[in-house]
């Protein structure tokens, strides 16, 4: 069980990365939104805030947590344009906001997220 317990942080590392590695690379040196400069740094933080995340294990520092950061950033920003940009409600955006939590869930907890 505390085999377990102590790699069980592995599950929603992968997730995020599967999720968002692909997506941001997609992205690398394309203007999502016509946002300017801000449109610009969407895919890097879809694509390194991941990999932050996992290396963030084999590192002592605060390196989960600015993966975690970069992709609350971008979780935010895509809520906001739900809601207030193209009118969608927030039953429309429950898969953003899971993402938002759990990259949260890094932002706070650092490596030590299941302590």
């Amino acid at each position: 069980m505390q085999l377990i317990k102590d790699n069980l942080h592995w599950l929603l590392r992968i997730y995020l990365a599967f999720i968002f590695i692909p997506i941001g690379y997609g992205k690398l040196g394309v203007m999502v939104n016509e946002m300017k400069i801000v449109g610009y740094l969407v895919g890097p933080f879809e694509f390194i805030g991941p990999l932050l995340i996992i290396l963030g294990v084999f590192t002592k520092g605060i390196v989960s947590r600015i993966g975690g950061a970069m992709i609350a950033i971008i979780m935010i920003g895509a809520i906001y344009l739900h809601i207030f940009s193209w009118g969608d409600s927030l039953l429309d955006v429950t898969w953003q906001i899971f993402l938002l939590t759990s990259s949260l869930l890094f932002v706070v907890k650092g490596n030590k997220i299941f302590e």
